[in-house]
């Protein structure tokens, strides 16, 4: 079973593959050289819901 650190790794890396600005990956890299995690983790460990927040209404 992969552990939660394997998964918030892999999705730290992801960041680092994608077409994110220098800046951004420096600091992904940063949090991935750190031997505290928990910053890592905390930043990485799930993916942020986006919703309406309950507004609806005619857009454009």
């Amino acid at each position: 079973m992969e552990s939660i650190i394997e998964k918030v790794r892999e999705k730290a890396q992801r960041w680092l593959d994608g077409a994110y600005d220098e800046s951004t990956k420096a600091e992904v890299r940063r949090m991935l050289n750190n031997q505290d995690t928990t910053e890592l983790v905390d930043s990485f460990y799930k993916d942020l819901e986006f919703g309406t927040g309950g507004l609806r209404g005619i857009m454009g």
